[in-house]
């Protein structure tokens, strides 16, 4: 874990707030790539995800964006209730999951709400590298729009197409078009995607249905699926080779628990299997 200090909170909407991260004495943070997250350490019982929104190209600081969610396990709570500038917090190295193609010929991105985070820090790289590139981003409305100045004022602002709800923009005609660009069969043509599920999964569905091969569709999930204990569900036996030990793993439980019951430790985070830390 690495200790930073909050170096700058904002309202970019009245559910979103941003961080800047940084060392107290403006040393290097260590280098991330579009894409990746890092653990924040919110209270002794709470360790929550968040993607890095910044050009990689930015040593000095880690930029994350964080929603206050009506539904949160009151990680989100506490961070926008209780984090403030010149607090001294704890993160993780960043970890990318979700990493981006440079050398796609051109390249699709499609946020819905928070989901611009990782998805601005990649318009970054591709702009830094002169590709070709298109940000979709769909919101509520404008006033809903985190990074909606700043996106509107970047050197690829004619990139960026805002999709608002409340001005009846037709998402289907929109998103068709946008994807039926490309001839699905030229595989350098990337989709990345990141935001609600559903709204990922309408995504894929669509671009699946124009001809887009799996290969080229990307996204991040940083919520679970929920998972459904059934008759299907067997034990199993886990061997750990290095250590000589075999474990029985019961049909009701994960991995993960058998091992901590065993007092055998394994670094996790989200216990929910989408962050990665366990992997």
């Amino acid at each position: 874990m690495l200790n930073v200090t909050i170096l700058n909170k904002k309202h970019e909407t009245t559910d979103i707030v941003s961080f800047e991260l940084g060392q107290s004495d403006g040393s290097v943070l260590p280098a991330f790539a579009a894409g990746s997250h890092i653990d924040v350490q919110v209270n002794e019982k709470s360790l929550r995800q968040y993607s890095l929104y910044n050009s990689p190209t930015n040593r000095q600081t880690y930029k994350i964006a964080v929603l206050k969610d009506a539904n949160s396990r009151g990680g989100s709570l506490a961070v926008h209730d209780t984090f403030n500038v010149g607090d001294h917090i704890q993160i993780s190295t960043p970890r990318n999951l979700f990493p981006l193609k440079t050398d796609s010929n051109r390249t699709l991105f499609f946020a819905g709400g928070i989901g611009i985070t990782p998805l601005l820090s990649m318009a970054q790289v591709l702009n830094e590298l002169g590709q070709e590139f298109e940000l979709h981003y769909f919101t509520r409305s404008q006033t809903n729009t985190a990074f909606y100045e700043e996106l509107n004022n970047t050197p690829f602002a004619d990139k960026v197409f805002f999709h608002f709800n409340d001005e009846n923009d037709d998402k289907d005609n929109t998103v068709k078009h946008a994807l039926d660009q490309e001839n699905p069969l030229n595989k350098t043509a990337h989709l990345y995607t990141c935001g609600p599920s559903g709204f990922m999964d309408y995504i894929f569905t669509t671009a699946r249905a124009l001809g887009w091969m799996d290969d080229n569709l990307h996204k991040e999930v940083f919520n679970p699926k929920t998972i459904v204990l059934d008759e299907s569900d067997k034990s199993f036996t886990l061997n750990l080779v290095r250590s000589g030990i075999s474990l029985e793993i019961p049909a009701d439980k994960t991995v993960l628990e058998a091992l901590e019951e065993t007092d055998i430790e394994i670094d996790a985070s989200c216990e929910q299997g989408v962050c990665g830390t366990c992997l």
